[in-house]
């Protein structure tokens, strides 16, 4: 809040806390036209810094119904809101607040005819009432490895293995809307105390029955941050139920642990949210490189692949460093250009004889594209995207990729000792300096 609004609200306030009338009407109006709890206003009065927690369109609400009481013009929310802001919180109505306790009934539930497996669709909200009232809960002896700490006194503490940073990308991802609605994992324990009841598309789960977490906990967590952010957020997900053992259970996560996980550079291109990634998408049209980029992290050497997706969408994204769409365009049309004359006027070590060429050189190898990034870059540094063609054959000409007493060599005979990631970066800091002495 401003300091005007700040200091608005505290002055009318102190006003208003004299008149328990007054204080009665502004309550019982929030209550009736917002679905406010009751006794909202009255605990504001008391704790001016409740007003702080508030969403905006609260804020504006509350002031507009003191306005309406009062007739105060300091607290007329025109004064501090646009008006297309007002409109918008006037209708607002506040939701109560789900709640989740014993017996819990889950709405909308298909059953197979097993009797043991079920699939919903749970709301954001609902998951989270459910996780925080702790009818579902975490199971150590049904999850990944967990993190354990041994305390001074000897106890060791043991704590889910969760991915802040992953975390971070879903909740990012739930709140852009690009977060597709995946599935999420529960069990139901059988454990002698579980107490379930299905009937008509209704899972009524009985006090003593323990649900677990078997797969989902980075979601959880995303949805749980989510929701702290916005309150008001709709967000839905699939949710598939189980009604096992302990050991099938642990059986159960172990297949779907190991069954069929997707390459890492698949998942960036079908990704494809940065915006080295959507410009490498566009290049792997082009003429010269359609079906010679991978988009699985090992190349096949029977599909004669020059590079693969990680490679150029990562160089691209570090050497470039795009900031929005205008340099995605221009660096789309920057790198068209540049392998639309490098490809062909290297015939024979992109095209005809990439075996026999490899003996000799590293021309041709895929982390080599690394350097053709910066190239490409140094190019467009220097002259734009009008650059000379063919300062793209004097430059590869100038530089030494031969596999016999040269620099460039040294470096890539590391490989497979050296960490990838710093490989790719001496590459970069090797050709920099190579096309800084060739531009000069």
């Amino acid at each position: 809040m401003t300091i005007e609004l700040v200091d608005a609200l505290s002055s009318v306030l102190s006003d208003v806390v004299k008149n328990k009338e007054l204080q009665r009407d502004i309550d019982n109006r929030l209550y009736e036209g917002y679905n406010f709890p009751r006794s909202t206003f009255i605990e504001i009065l008391v704790n001016n810094e409740i007003l702080d927690s508030l969403p905006e369109e609260e804020i504006i609400v509350i002031m507009n119904t003191v306005y309406e009481v009062t007739n105060d013009d300091r607290m007329n929310p025109q004064h501090h809101f646009k008006p297309r802001d007002i409109k918008k919180a006037l209708s607002y109505f506040r939701e109560d607040e789900l709640q989740a306790a014993y017996p819990y009934t889950l709405q909308n539930v298909i059953s197979a005819p097993t009797g043991r497996d079920y699939v919903t669709i749970m709301s954001f909200k609902e998951l989270r009432a459910l996780w925080e009232s702790k009818i579902i809960t975490y199971n150590f002896s049904t999850q990944r490895l967990s993190k354990k700490k041994v305390r001074k006194d000897g106890e060791i503490v043991e704590k889910p293995d969760v991915n802040l940073k992953s975390v971070k990308n879903i909740s990012r991802l739930m709140v852009e809307g690009k977060y597709k609605a995946d599935t999420i994992l529960l069990n139901i324990l059988v454990d002698g105390h579980d107490d379930i009841q299905y009937n008509d598309g209704k899972l009524t789960i009985q006090e003593g029955t323990t649900v677990n977490l078997i797969d989902g906990m980075h979601r959880v967590q995303a949805i749980l941050n989510v929701l702290e952010e916005d309150p008001q957020y709709e967000g839905f997900i699939n949710v598939s139920i189980k009604h096992y053992p302990l050991q099938e259970a642990q059986f159960l996560l172990g297949q779907i642990n190991t069954v069929n996980r997707f390459d890492k550079t698949l998942v960036k291109h079908y990704m494809a949210e940065s915006i080295g990634s959507q410009v490498t998408k566009e290049l792997m049209n082009i003429p010269e490189l359609r079906k010679r980029v991978s988009i699985k992290t090992t190349l096949d050497k029977k599909m004669n692949y020059l590079t693969n997706f990680s490679i150029l969408s990562e160089s691209i994204e570090s050497i470039f460093q795009p900031q929005n769409n205008k340099d995605r365009y221009d660096i789309t049309e920057v790198l068209t250009k540049f392998f639309g004359y490098l490809i062909p006027a290297f015939e024979e070590e992109f095209l005809t004889h990439t075996k026999e060429v490899a003996k000799t050189s590293w021309v041709n190898h895929h982390n080599t594209f690394v350097g053709y990034i910066v190239i490409a870059k140094k190019l467009f540094d220097k002259y734009g995207k009008d650059y000379p063609v063919d300062e793209i054959v004097r430059i590869v000409n100038g530089i030494n990729l031969s596999k016999v007493d040269s620099d460039y060599n040294d470096l890539m005979t590391t490989q497979g000792k050296v960490n990838s990631n710093k490989i790719k970066r001496q590459i970069r800091e090797f050709f920099e300096h190579c096309v800084d002495k060739l531009l000069a």
